[in-house]
């Protein structure tokens, strides 16, 4: 009688124990592309040079940025500076591209009028007795909201970013949120994580109050809460 010759499958689980043993619950994990960006300065007079800082993580590979000044010009290098020549409010949208995913972050741009083409000094906050300046504040919401208005399809998926709010003296920044018009704080806190929040909403209409202010060493509030408000409206 012949000799019995192995099945495709016997020579696949073979080579299944030669590679190491795999179990039913075992899988792969992709790490998710992510990006931040910021703006140094974010405001100032025209003309304004401005240096981006663009952080990605989770690249497979090297990532590629295309980016959009808000001035209706662009470029590929995160490390170039931009110069922008005209007073008005501009927002700096990243691009990051990696392996087959994609990440997006953006930075707003201030710009003031210069004096005959010379920086002047631009418009500050009044500080108060101690000379301490408030943050600057930076309010970002996805989906986008439109004259403080966030409609979608329920369930809606909402996320309130303060991330990019800075303080000029380096403070303690501190957030709160009530994210459904309750009047209670859903969020506070001065740690990393209190700055974001994502949100899912049921049907109805919601009003969001989102604010950040900064703290003294001691943890004592310096100046009064900067807020935002949005009208979140999710729809059947």
């Amino acid at each position: 009688m012949p000799a019995r010759r192995p099945s495709v499958a016997t020579l696949g689980l073979v080579a299944a124990l030669a590679g190491g043993v795999w179990g039913c619950n075992d899988t792969a994990t992709t790490p998710i592309l992510a990006a931040t960006c910021t703006a140094t300065p974010a405001s100032g007079p025209a003309p304004l040079v401005v240096s981006f800082a663009l952080d990605v993580s989770g690249a497979q590979g090297s990532p590629a940025s295309a980016i959009s000044y808000g001035d209706g010009t662009s470029g590929t290098d995160p490390d170039a500076t931009h110069t922008y020549t005209t007073a008005g409010v501009y927002t700096a949208s990243f691009t990051v591209t990696a392996a087959d995913q994609t990440a997006r972050c953006a930075a707003t741009v201030t710009v003031s009028e210069g004096t005959g083409g010379t920086p002047g000094p631009g418009p500050s906050p009044t500080p108060p007795v101690d000379g301490n300046l408030p943050p600057v504040a930076s309010f970002k919401t996805g989906p986008g909201a439109k004259n403080g208005r966030i409609t979608g399809t329920a369930p809606l998926d909402v996320r309130f970013n303060m991330c990019l709010t800075s303080d000029p003296e380096g403070d303690t920044l501190y957030f709160t949120m009530d994210v459904d018009g309750d009047g209670k704080l859903d969020v506070r806190g001065s740690t990393g994580a209190s700055c974001r929040e994502d949100v899912t909403y049921a049907v109805g209409t919601w009003r969001a109050e989102i604010c950040v202010t900064d703290l003294d060493p001691e943890g004592a509030r310096r100046h009064d809460f900067q807020c935002q408000y949005y009208t979140v409206v999710a729809n059947p």
